[in-house]
């Protein structure tokens, strides 16, 4: 069996890892010295991957494997991991200072003190995981008694929208191998008059991410009856002939996650109904695509959507999530697309990666929904995923 090296494209760039993990390492350093933080305590994996580069590949399900601590102007993260990854992190020099948790998080407040004290940071401002949790919070608060503890949510927030150009090469690598899973769905589902079941589309898609290195694949499709109300998950339904059928998810290679949407149609004439539906969330998309540019605000674009999807009189039939989309890279992160919810309104910057999934979801009808991911530039946006619309779809 060919390595899945092999099945990557050759002429593909090569990243700059150590490019990535320096400007990231260096936006938080800046951040904080805006925010007057000595310190940053990091204990979500996602976040500890931003702040350190570790890890790019499968993360472990472990609690408390991935830790970090950043502190003002050091040259580099101290981690904090578990005893099963201390050999390899050490041979693979991921920092200087790397130290052993247990995996039990009641004994981490202490060790956390020592290593605050060992950087001469205690008493001082430490900023915290807004993700930790409450109960952790509470111990790694009390262990720092006389130190002042903030929340640093927004701080590690703020640090991700914005990529590099080393960033967005990196991410079109995942897109590119997403796309293959995605377009490998859509090619199973169209014109087969009942040869597969969602579970074997879904299975094919994902086990062409897992060839190309692919960790955590999760694209999965739904059908007829299904789609609307939509459910998330694959069966053992078999996909039949006129149709409609959702394909959605991604995976994740070397710490970035992509992820998608399309709707197709399973062969047959689609119904008047069928394609109002379908025209009706493209040109919602199309809508709210004219309006990414630098500067524009996020509601603005739910906002063009909701317009769209009310002339053609199915409001009562959108949405889904409680936003028309959302930040992405290391995995969904802000900003939070949404008109619905004020304090997520953002203004858009050039480097934000974005996803829009407008979706109308109308029972006996069938659901749709369509998710690009764009690349918010200075003078503009560029269209980052590339799959078809269907044209019986569009078609009158």
């Amino acid at each position: 069996m060919r390595s899945f090296v092999g099945l990557l494209d050759p002429t593909r760039p090569l990243v700059d890892w150590a490019a990535i993990v320096a400007y990231r390492y260096g936006r938080l350093q800046q951040l904080m010295a805006e925010q007057r933080l000595d310190a940053l305590l990091v204990t979500t994996p996602d976040n500890v991957l931003y702040a350190t580069g570790w890890p790019r590949f499968r993360p472990s399900a472990h609690e408390g494997a991935y830790n970090a601590l950043v502190v003002r102007d050091a040259a580099e993260p101290v981690i904090f991991c578990s005893e099963g990854d201390e050999g390899g992190a050490r041979q693979d020099a991921l920092a200087a200072d790397i130290r052993v948790l247990p995996p039990w998080n009641r004994q981490w407040p202490p060790l956390f003190r020592q290593a605050l004290g060992d950087y001469g940071v205690l008493g001082k401002t430490i900023g915290l995981d807004g993700r930790m949790g409450v109960r952790l919070w509470q111990q790694v608060a009390d262990a720092l008694e006389g130190t002042t503890v903030v929340d640093a949510g927004r701080v590690l927030d703020r640090a991700r929208v914005v990529k590099c150009p080393d960033e967005v090469q990196a991410y079109e690598q995942v897109v590119s191998i997403v796309e293959i899973g995605v377009n490998t769905a859509i090619a199973m589902a169209g014109n087969r008059w009942a040869r597969h079941t969602e579970l074997e589309i879904a299975t094919a898609a994902n086990v062409e991410l897992l060839r190309r290195g692919c960790h955590s694949p999760d694209i999965w499709c739904v059908s007829g009856y299904r789609t609307a109300p939509v459910r998330r998950y694959s069966t053992d339904k078999v996909v039949r002939g006129e149709e409609l059928m959702l394909v959605d998810g991604g995976g994740t290679l070397n710490g970035y996650r992509s992820e998608f949407a399309r709707t197709v149609w399973t062969g047959g004439r689609p119904t008047v109904e069928q394609r109002r539906v379908y025209q009706t969330v493209h040109r919602a998309l199309q809508a709210a695509e004219a309006l990414i540019r630098r500067g524009t605000m996020t509601a603005k674009l739910e906002e063009a959507v909701l317009a769209v999807v009310e002339e053609a009189g199915l409001a009562a039939y959108y949405g889904g999530y409680p936003y028309l989309g959302h930040g992405i890279g290391i995995g969904p992160e802000p900003p939070m697309v949404t008109a619905r919810y004020p304090e997520h309104d953002t203004a858009l910057e050039a480097g934000m990666l974005i996803n829009l999934e407008p979706g109308v979801w109308v029972p006996s009808v069938g659901g749709v929904r369509l998710e690009n991911t764009y690349l918010v530039t200075e003078d503009g946006y560029r269209t980052l995923t590339r799959a078809p619309y269907d044209e019986a779809l569009l078609g009158s």
